[in-house]
């Protein structure tokens, strides 16, 4: 039985410089590059990225080209390229459209994105990637509306026969009280058996539930005080068949030593 491959990622926060160090503006890089070689090592089809591919709304044309360069390097291989939009890729309100469309437009990545119309979440075309091994469902990040606009998410999304992923820029009983996307398990417990992996991003440590739900953390340390902790941060390689079954491995991330 033929199986398939993708690598599931989030939080990259490419350009983001640490104490304003230059080699610390390089780790980031390096770490997504180091994802995609195991991405090209292991015949993944796909790269998945939940949200916050950039670490700031407004890049400089370094940091474009470098990641123009790692993307067009996935290309190379066949690899496609699947995002949505984070809290920071947003672009802010008078700009109307994030650096991610560029990237979208000029066919570097897939970009998935919901609508509201009405107060009502929409899954659209621009929503949904689909091919003849793989559906992919995006919504991006939501905000402090995020518990309202996915309460009963699992009535909008129809089972597929092709294994099915839902990425969501949102945290799982992480951030309570802090408007900051956080959506209890609860809401996500009915998708069991509609989707067949959910692909979270937004919460820089990994945490899992009900093989089900995976958020794989961030690559890198965005912050000094991530580093002195023990949990753990990295991507998942995951592999499925026409049957939906699914072998999820954690790969831990290359990341800058920090020592106390």
């Amino acid at each position: 039985m033929p199986k398939h491959k993708f690598i599931h990622c989030g939080d990259l926060h490419l350009g983001c410089k640490p104490s304003h160090l230059d080699q610390r503006y390089e780790d980031f890089f390096e770490s997504f590059k180091e994802l995609i070689d195991n991405a090209i090592n292991n015949k993944c089809e796909y790269v998945i990225i939940s949200g916050d591919l950039f670490h700031l709304k407004v890049i400089n044309s370094k940091t474009l080209l470098k990641v123009i360069n790692l993307l067009e390097y996935a290309k190379q291989y066949n690899i496609k390229t699947i995002v949505i939009e984070g809290n920071h890729d947003k672009a802010f309100f008078v700009d109307e459209e994030s650096w991610l469309n560029f990237l979208y437009e000029k066919g570097y990545i897939i970009l998935l994105s919901h609508s509201i119309e009405n107060s009502q979440l929409q899954i659209t075309n621009n929503s949904i990637y689909e091919d003849e091994n793989i559906r992919v469902i995006g919504i991006g990040y939501l905000g402090s509306t995020t518990s309202i606009y996915l309460k009963g998410i699992e009535n909008k999304i129809s089972k597929s026969d092709k294994f099915t992923i839902l990425m969501l820029h949102a945290a799982v009983n992480r951030l309570s009280g802090e408007d900051m996307g956080d959506i209890h398990l609860n809401t996500l417990k009915p998708l069991k058996g509609v989707v067949d992996y959910i692909a979270l991003g937004h919460i820089h440590t990994k945490y899992e539930y009900d093989e089900l739900i995976y958020n794989p953390g961030s690559l890198e340390n965005i912050r000094l005080k991530e580093g002195r902790k023990s949990d753990q941060k990295g991507y998942y390689i995951v592999e499925y068949n026409e049957n939906k079954e699914k072998e999820v491995t954690f790969n831990i991330s290359k990341k800058r030593e920090i020592y106390n």
